[in-house]
């Protein structure tokens, strides 16, 4: 990926081993196959541009739920308790720059993806810091406002 300079999209809620995944793809891939799902931490260390995004309406659409995975790689009820694969996880900083950054990269657009000037500014504004949050939290999040272009269009 990363000599190519091809971007590796994950829908991140996937990385974990859910009913899907222990039910339907594992039996199919095997063990072996199996352990080499969702590789977003060594791609992402291999240099690779990484961006998220959903598979909206399959699975949620919320960001902060696929942050979670990328970040514990457990399910809703923090299973397994090491993680799912857990040398793939990310930090919270790497899983935000994937659905910003790395999203906007993969779109090609220069003006999204970051707070800068001439940027876009669209932005997202949440009650707490998510940086003191325990991952499981992030999930519940509240949305406190919203704005895109710079022109707010959501606020609690």
């Amino acid at each position: 990926f990363a000599a190519a300079n091809v971007i590796a999209n994950f829908e991140p809620l996937w990385a974990q081993r859910s009913p899907v995944m222990t039910e339907l793809t594992e039996p199919r891939l095997g063990p072996e196959r199996s352990r080499w799902q969702y590789p977003i931490g060594s791609l992402l260390r291999s240099g690779a541009p990484i961006s998220f995004g959903s598979d909206w309406p399959v699975s949620s659409m919320v960001p902060m739920e696929g942050i979670e995975v990328a970040m514990t790689r457990q399910t809703p009820q923090a299973q397994p308790p090491a993680g799912w694969l857990p040398g793939e996880r990310l930090t919270l900083d790497e899983a935000v720059a994937a659905y910003t950054r790395g999203t906007a990269y993969q779109a090609f657009d220069d003006d999204a993806g970051s707070l800068a000037e001439g940027a876009k500014a669209d932005l997202v504004l949440l009650r707490g810091d998510i940086a003191m949050m325990e991952p499981a939290a992030l999930r519940g999040a509240e949305v406190v406002a919203t704005w895109l272009e710079g022109v707010k269009v959501f606020e609690r």
